[in-house]
């Protein structure tokens, strides 16, 4: 039975299942891995490769993302029968070229039963399916078993992710609120910092202190971050509520975390202040840890 959507899942999972049929011991086994796509891959006997669009259908039902690779084992007997089969027109047309050759030439002899055993092509070997309808029913209750296990595997390590990213998206309010509450004083010390070492490089010259103030003003201004802190602090909100919707979320806090990273990259281009540089820092090892979760999240 397949988890609900609700919660958050992992890519990663296991799961291992095994039907008896008679004699038959039919198992199946399903690993699965990150990946940006549903991808598959069957390792089966080749009797079974029929089956693979069903099988197929099966995985769509419980996973939308991640590789998914299905190995399948059957032991007890073969499904494929043997059986050999005349190739009667090829081995009439080599009898009746003997019997001309023998009245063209005047030959005598028979035919020997082993010689015909040497002639290519006369006999077929052809392989005929040994399995029915509950073999292929078994094979794939077998497969719905083992990815009902994986399901539950990705679903608790999809939790544990969840409360990983919730922990850092926590860690990274905090950082942006130390940011937002210093942002004044960063600004008025980048203005004082400016400020005083432009007066010292123009000492001597004659220019209107009045209109350097503006300048100065001005450019000060792009060093202000209140923008950046708050579109950190909207980024973040979209991330927590992702995690407590319905579905495949992984590309779209893929994507988050993708502008969580501009922002701060934005940030640190701005810095000119030792404290600040210090938490912007700290903030890109934060949300790097949350971009490694996010890339095993369906």
């Amino acid at each position: 039975m397949k988890v609900g959507d609700d919660m958050v899942k992992s890519m990663t999972g296991y799961g291992q299942a095994t039907q008896k049929l008679n004699e038959l011991q039919l198992s199946v086994e399903v690993k699965t891995v990150n990946h940006r796509f549903l991808d598959f891959s069957f390792k089966m006997p080749r009797e079974l490769m029929a089956l693979e669009d069903r099988m197929k259908n099966q995985v769509k039902q419980y996973f939308e993302r991640g590789r998914v690779d299905i190995f399948v084992n059957i032991n007890g007997r073969t499904l494929t029968n043997q059986a050999i089969h005349v190739n009667w027109p090829l081995l009439n047309q080599y009898i009746d070229r003997v019997e001309e050759i023998k009245q063209h030439k005047n030959l005598s002899g028979q035919f020997d039963v082993e010689q015909l055993f040497q002639i290519e092509d006369a006999f077929v070997i052809e392989e005929e399916d040994n399995f029915d309808s509950k073999v292929e029913q078994a094979i794939l209750d077998a497969l719905d078993d083992a990815l009902s296990r994986v399901d539950r595997m990705r679903v608790d390590e999809g939790e544990a992710l969840k409360a990983d990213v919730y922990k850092f998206a926590h860690q990274i309010e905090q950082l942006v609120t130390s940011l937002d509450r210093d942002k004044d004083l960063i600004k008025q010390d980048y203005y004082e910092k400016v400020t005083n070492r432009l007066k010292e490089f123009i000492a001597d010259a004659n220019i209107d202190e009045n209109r350097l103030l503006q300048e100065i003003a001005i450019l000060t201004d792009k060093g202000d971050i209140t923008e950046e802190i708050t579109r950190l602090l909207s980024h973040v909100e979209q991330v927590k509520s992702l995690l407590e919707q319905e579905g495949s979320i992984g590309r779209r806090l893929d994507f988050l975390t993708q502008e969580l990273h501009r922002e701060a990259n934005t940030i640190g281009s701005k810095s000119n202040d030792v404290q600040l540089s210090k938490v912007t820092v700290d903030l890109k090892s934060v949300i790097e840890k949350i971009k490694e979760q996010v890339q095993n999240i369906e």
